[in-house]
């Protein structure tokens, strides 16, 4: 069997969003916290991204913390329905989004008195404009909205060539695997690179492939599209072969 994803903490309670590309122009809003310039990025952070945007506090209220997941100090908490205007993005701890109950790996910073400061993404209702971010930060956005989906089941190949906004590219996982798979360990993989499973009967012999989203996992399609940890599935773990970063012509969707 096939084990799957995870129950992270919860950074709060609020209950259900619907998903916007664009912040609703009518919106309660109850305060506003102003961001300062941004800096260097740092050596630790987690594959960091500079962009200026903005998104809405979950309505429960959102913690504040010192670093890109629920590992860090709470540094502070903002009021529910609260616009926050963020001077990028990061990647961290997996949380579960309070709204969809999907994962998500992003973290958005913004700055207070020079010091970065996060939020988890699964509690601010608002996205960076697409054109202004990595093929990698289009296509894991994509590929989160996508879990639940059924289509995929047969095509791991096919989702992750469609949430990196193309197709057509490789006829199978395997094939992918031939052409792009470095195969470097799991540790060494970059957020956003293809991770590769050697082929088996299960799968028909064309090998498996997902989306690394950090933290061990990835978002592959299967039976449905979903997080999978593959170190604590024996399944994945044992058939892992390595990961390959997608072509640079591979614009990303979402």
């Amino acid at each position: 069997m096939i084990y799957s994803l995870y129950n992270k903490e919860r950074e709060c309670l609020s209950m259900k969003k619907m998903v916007t590309y664009a912040l609703a122009a009518v919106v309660a809003l109850t305060a506003v916290v102003s961001v300062q310039g941004a800096t260097m990025q740092t050596a630790s952070a987690a594959d960091p991204y500079a962009v200026s945007f903005s998104g809405i506090t979950a309505s429960a209220g959102v913690n504040v913390r010192s670093g890109p997941g629920t590992g860090y100090a709470v540094v502070g908490s903002i009021a529910g329905n609260t616009t926050v205007y963020f001077a990028g993005i990061e990647y961290g701890t997996i949380v579960n989004d309070v709204f969809l109950g999907k994962p998500d790996p992003r973290w958005y910073y913004y700055y207070e008195n020079g010091v970065k400061r996060y939020i988890a993404s699964a509690v601010i209702n608002g996205l960076p404009p697409t054109s202004q971010i990595r093929p990698k930060d289009r296509a894991i956005a994509w590929a989160i909205d996508q879990v639940g989906r059924t289509d995929y089941n047969g095509w791991c190949q096919m989702f992750v060539e469609h949430a990196y906004g193309t197709s057509g590219q490789y006829a199978s996982a395997i094939a992918a695997s031939n052409a792009l798979n470095t195969g470097g360990s799991l540790a060494s993989a970059p957020i956003g690179s293809l991770v590769f499973f050697a082929p088996a009967a299960d799968n028909g012999w064309y090998g498996h492939v997902g989306i690394y989203i950090g933290q061990n996992t990835m978002i592959n399609g299967r039976s449905s599209v979903i997080a999978d940890n593959i170190a604590t599935s024996s399944y994945f773990s044992s058939r892992y072969t390595g990961w390959g970063n997608p072509p640079s012509s591979w614009p990303g969707r979402y």
